[in-house]
């Protein structure tokens, strides 16, 4: 089982990595109130009998690619075997390949419809955007035994074990790290310098972090004379969304690290919105600006976005052109309902609706997201733009 905060760049790049045909997604939402009850059970089977029925009359598949398939891979048991423990959350997505364990994600993505893609790298676009709504950010710990690397995601916490950290002190005592007097000893000169010395190689492990996690906001904890000592020499203060003054907390259990750290993420995502249509509002009297789901689309498509922001509620069907650069939007279809035991006509769109995405959001994250856009989900409401989309244009 995987989750959002799981969705390092390393991780999509290998998930997007062209496999032999064919690389199988299933993507369904699931109940937010309950760990995976009875009703997802039934979607998931609808799921894996289409996407056998759709395995035997496809004749591109190796024969031993669609044995292992049909008889060990699309297997709902085993499906919910490999996602086990499941905990409450808002879709689900499925990678299968030949000669891959099955990868099972939960994520905190609304639209997700009911689908089953075959095609010769998984389907990311969800994933992607759900990341993006988790609205991700980093939190460094600085204690004077340890300092920890953690990353955030729709209030959750998971601990980074990479880069270094987390990070003991590399001096003679890990009292030496302490700032101020050491207790039951006498101060002796240099003791700021060896402190600093360690912030230094904490901070050069965060950056290797920041680079990797390029424009996601930065959250420092730590006492007020190592926060005061870090701040003077960190070269990540153009990322640093908020500091806050506590020690220990390299020892507190991650739900309370992330309930601390609440009223500054809140402060900070009201600033974050507040400037962002601040910067739209000045962009338009530019001409580097873009509004509705199509026009901006099309910017997207061109990699002209330097931001993108898309209201949190935000649902859109169209029908993509075969460039891929323009969007002809179209009414949003009703919920879809999958029933057993023939799940056919229920997964596949209906005929008048044939060419129509209705994962046009997940579409328009990814697109920006590789072409290195930054992107911002808003309230609903916080936008002029018709549609619930707008862009800052590079140029």
């Amino acid at each position: 089982m995987a989750d959002t905060y799981d969705l390092t760049p390393e991780v999509l790049a290998e998930l997007r990595a062209p496999r032999p045909y064919p690389a199988i997604t299933l993507a369904m939402p699931t109940d937010p109130d309950q760990p995976f009850g009875e009703g997802d059970r039934i979607l998931l089977r609808d799921l894996a009998t289409q996407a056998k029925r759709q395995l035997a009359e496809d004749s591109d598949v190796p024969r031993q690619a669609k044995l292992e398939l049909r008889d060990r891979l699309l297997d709902p048991d085993a499906i919910e075997g490999a996602g086990f423990p499941f905990h409450p959350a808002d879709a689900l997505v499925v990678h299968i390949a030949a000669g891959e364990p099955i990868r099972v994600w939960q994520l905190t993505s609304p639209a997700v419809e009911p689908r089953v893609e075959f095609a010769t790298e998984f389907l990311t676009r969800y994933a992607v955007a759900a990341e993006q709504r988790s609205r991700p950010y980093l939190v460094l710990v600085l204690d004077q035994e340890i300092s920890r690397l953690y990353h955030g995601s729709a209030g959750d916490l998971a601990e980074v074990t990479r880069y270094g950290f987390p990070d003991p002190p590399r001096i003679p005592s890990p009292e030496d790290s302490i700032p101020g007097p050491i207790p039951h000893s006498p101060p002796y000169e240099g003791h700021d310098e060896r402190v600093k010395q360690y912030l230094r190689t904490v901070d050069t492990r965060l950056n290797l972090a920041l680079k990797e996690n390029n424009g996601i906001p930065l959250f420092v904890i730590g006492g007020e004379k190592t926060l005061a000592l870090f701040m003077g020499l960190t070269g990540a203060g153009d990322r640093l969304a908020g500091t806050l003054a506590l020690t220990g907390m390299d020892k507190d259990p991650k739900p309370d690290l992330a309930r601390r750290l609440a009223p500054v993420l809140a402060d900070f995502r009201a600033r974050q919105v507040a400037e962002a249509v601040e910067e739209l509002d000045a962009a338009r009297p530019r001409q580097k600006y873009a509004g509705g789901p199509a026009d901006v689309w099309t910017a997207t498509a061109d990699k002209r976005v330097r931001r993108l922001l898309v209201e949190e509620g935000l649902m859109v069907a169209g029908r993509i052109s075969g460039d891929g650069r323009t969007l002809d939007v179209l009414p949003y279809p009703g919920g879809v309902t999958v029933t057993l035991p023939d799940p056919v006509p229920d997964v596949e769109p209906p005929p008048h609706d044939a060419g129509v995405a209705t994962d046009i959001v997940e579409q328009l994250v990814e697109n920006a997201v590789e072409a290195d856009s930054q992107v911002l989900f808003v309230p609903d409401g916080t936008l002029l733009a018709p549609g619930g989309v707008a862009a800052v244009l590079r140029y």
